[in-house]
């Protein structure tokens, strides 16, 4: 997944209900009925207040909130907002700063050592780095009891070792653009059966002395897909946006739905589903090139794809594109099951698109390499945009909806 914070002081303040200023965390509530038993309300808009209050804009970022509990209580319980909800991802993670102390999570030991559980993650643009601990949590009025989740920033994780570091921190909602991850995507935890008997760099980590060492996990103290441990609807999800107009919507409101096929508002109907590799990856071919490693995130804001599109040289587009008109461009998707899907969009100038008062921009598109330097070019990575005017299913690893078994994404 990539983040990409805007600085737009003046649009920051306008999209929020009053002066600038607050801070992370908190409640939010919203009149109407009782949401369906299976649903989830997710929001693209600005961001966070801790966030927002530093002149900050989210762009093409989608969030849910989400309720923490102390293990075992109903009563001592946070709802926080502005989680983004991630289908590159696995598992719950929080950022420390956006706890306000109703609820205390348990920390989560190596049963090993006796340690703290510790964990890094990397992503394209940075990494964080944070404590394991457990919590009860609530997401769309589903309730998992005792939840590993990642507390990133927590102080009482010290410092990253050198293994986890790659590219900058992102261990403050101004540095990660959210008060939160809720990776909701197709595997049912965020390392597997590797980790249960190999301790790589930049995972799972314990600090027994001043010197931390990297170290094997147990499946069920690893990230783990909310999803796949509820009750029912528990096979994968449904994520339905709305269709945005160029140049871009000031806020935009959808729905994540639990299950696929397991109710009347989450039936697969015309779609078809396209089957991941190992890597929850896809093919995806571009202007004559093959691209083996691609894949379907909506924690990503933009199609990341290398072209001869002209990229932005001014610092707040840094990372996209900027044509001098409107690019039409299209791209064939297929599944390992050898399903196809020839799919168009279009590439606008960045510096344009941000000049607008909004936050969903269907036409967002950059160079599909890291802030590092680190070039991606045999991956096609269909981002937020991708989802726009869509139903986008994510099948769960090992579960089967009409004959297809996940890892796998259907439109």
């Amino acid at each position: 997944m990539i983040r990409t914070l805007l600085w737009a002081s003046s649009l920051a303040c306008a999209l929020l209900v009053g002066a600038c200023g607050g801070g992370s965390g908190g409640g939010t509530s919203a009149g109407g009925p009782a949401p369906v038993p299976n649903t989830l309300a997710v929001t693209v808009d600005e961001g966070p207040m801790a966030l927002t209050s530093q002149g900050y804009a989210a762009a093409n970022t989608l969030y849910a909130s989400v309720t923490l509990c102390t293990p075992g209580s109903t009563s001592a319980c946070q709802t926080i907002d502005h989680i983004q909800v991630d289908t590159g991802s696995t598992g719950l993670q929080v950022l420390a700063e956006a706890l306000n102390g109703s609820a205390t999570p348990s920390t989560l030991h190596d049963p090993a050592t006796g340690s703290p559980l510790l964990e890094c993650v990397q992503f394209a643009d940075g990494y964080t780095w944070g404590s394991m601990v457990l919590a009860d949590v609530t997401i769309g009025g589903r309730r998992v009891t005792s939840l590993p989740v990642h507390l990133i920033g927590d102080a009482a994780a010290g410092t990253a070792p050198a293994g986890c570091v790659s590219g900058p921190p992102e261990n403050s909602v101004v540095q990660f653009g959210a008060n939160g991850i809720l990776g909701i995507g197709h595997w049912l935890q965020d390392c597997g059966q590797y980790c249960v008997t190999s301790a790589p760099a930049g995972l799972y980590y314990v600090c027994p002395t001043q010197a931390c060492q990297s170290t094997t996990v147990a499946l069920d103290n690893q990230l783990q897909n909310p999803v796949a441990l509820f009750g029912s609807d528990n096979n994968g999800i449904l994520i339905k946006l709305p269709a945005v107009s160029a140049p871009g919507a000031r806020t935009l409101s959808g729905t994540v739905y639990f299950g696929i096929g397991t109710q009347s508002n989450n039936a697969l109907g015309s779609a078809a589903f396209y089957t991941l590799d190992g890597y929850g990856d896809l093919i995806t071919t571009f202007g004559g090139t093959v691209m083996n490693s691609s894949f379907i995130d909506s924690g990503s804001n933009a199609y990341f794809f290398d072209s001869s599109v002209t990229p932005c040289t001014s610092t707040i587009s840094t990372g996209f594109y900027c044509p001098a008109s409107s690019v039409a461009e299209s791209a064939t998707i297929q599944g390992l099951n050898g399903a196809t899907r020839s799919v168009s969009f279009t590439v606008d100038n960045a510096d344009q698109l941000f000049s607008v008062l909004a936050t969903a921009y269907p036409n967002l598109a950059g160079p599909n390499s890291a802030p590092n330097g680190q070039n991606n070019s045999t991956s096609f990575d269909w981002g937020l945009p991708f989802f726009f005017g869509r139903s986008v299913y994510v099948l769960i690893e090992s579960r089967t909806v009409s004959g297809t078994t996940g890892p796998a994404v259907g439109f």
